[in-house]
């Protein structure tokens, strides 16, 4: 319980609660409260300080504040707490709060100096009062021994290194692992190379351009059309070209007299070929020269018959010079 005059003078009164420390300051009119948590650290600790007053509403409250220390401790944090009510009827109080963090850096004994608290008015802010701390001593320990000298110092270890044996077997997987990524990305580039090649050209063959030329005629429908003439002109042109193309007899203006004479004279393997289908070749030239210079009419079935001559007359020889070559 604290005692408290009824006069200006100030009343303190200590006590201890549990590992900490506090005492008690007051005058006729206010109560300043002051603890510590610990009454003894160590220089791994830190100490917590707090000054504590209540007052009526009309008061206002002043408390120290500090820098960088707070006697022979160094000051690392303070921080007021947010006022609150406290009593009731006539003892209603305002209640104010600051905690100081306080921290030690050697062994010894440290002093918390005296702290003063000014008690003002709110309305026109005039002093009322002062209360005044006193000093504390607070016991620092070192985390030492007392008798360093008994003490010892280990030296610093070795780095550890990896068994001979283990570092070997690294060393191997390493290669074998960048081996086999040069391999893969060889064969990656190799395979990526080899796609890139384009497939040389297959030309079609006298043959086959002939072919086609017949498949283009035929889709015209020239003789569906009434075109028996320029049908007739066209086909014969794709049978001379053909000839022109395989033989190397080069004479499509010529006169169906003149194209025969110049056929004659190929070369030997080439006589041959002719000579074996030279029935084929006059009846189709025949055909084609009555239509484009007797104005001769044929009818479909003759018309018919010239397309087959004509495919007959490339299928044959493009099959034979095949099995001369072969």
């Amino acid at each position: 319980m604290l005692l408290i005059s009824c006069g200006p003078e100030t009343i303190e009164k200590r006590s201890v609660e549990g590992q900490g420390y506090k005492q008690s300051f007051a005058d006729a009119s206010f109560i300043l409260d002051q603890s510590i948590n610990k009454k003894e650290i160590t220089i791994a600790e830190q100490l917590e300080l707090v000054l504590e007053t209540a007052v009526p509403e009309n008061m206002a409250v002043e408390f120290p504040t500090y820098s960088a220390s707070l006697g022979d401790f160094t000051l690392k944090d303070s921080r007021a707490l947010p006022a609150r009510m406290t009593g009731s009827g006539d003892d209603l109080r305002v209640l104010h709060q600051i905690i100081y963090i306080l921290e030690p850096y050697l062994s010894g004994t440290y002093t918390i100096p005296v702290m003063t608290v000014t008690y003002s008015e709110k309305e026109n802010g005039a002093a009322v009062s002062k209360l005044v701390t006193r000093e504390i001593q607070v016991p620092v320990r070192s985390l030492l021994p007392q008798d360093t000298d008994q003490v010892a110092i280990k030296d610093i270890k070795p780095p550890y290194s990896l068994p001979p044996d283990k570092v070997q077997l690294f060393l191997l997987a390493g290669l074998v692992l960048i081996l086999a990524v040069l391999v893969l990305f060889g064969f990656y580039f190799w395979t990526k190379k080899r796609g890139k090649k384009i497939s040389p050209e297959i030309k079609p063959g006298p043959a086959e351009i002939a072919r086609q030329e017949l498949e283009r005629l035929l889709a015209e429908n020239l003789l569906a059309k009434g075109k028996i003439k320029l049908f007739h002109l066209r086909i014969s042109d794709i049978l001379r070209h053909y000839i022109e193309n395989r033989f190397g007899v080069r004479a499509p203006e010529q006169t169906t007299e003149e194209f025969l004479i110049k056929l004659s004279q190929a070369d030997s393997a080439d006589n041959i070929l002719l000579g074996s289908h030279e029935a084929l070749l006059v009846d189709f030239l025949s055909q084609c020269d009555l239509v484009k210079f007797a104005k001769h009419e044929p009818s479909m079935t003759e018309c018919e018959k010239t397309m087959m001559i004509c495919r007959e007359f490339i299928e044959k020889t493009a099959k034979d010079i095949e099995h001369l070559k072969n």
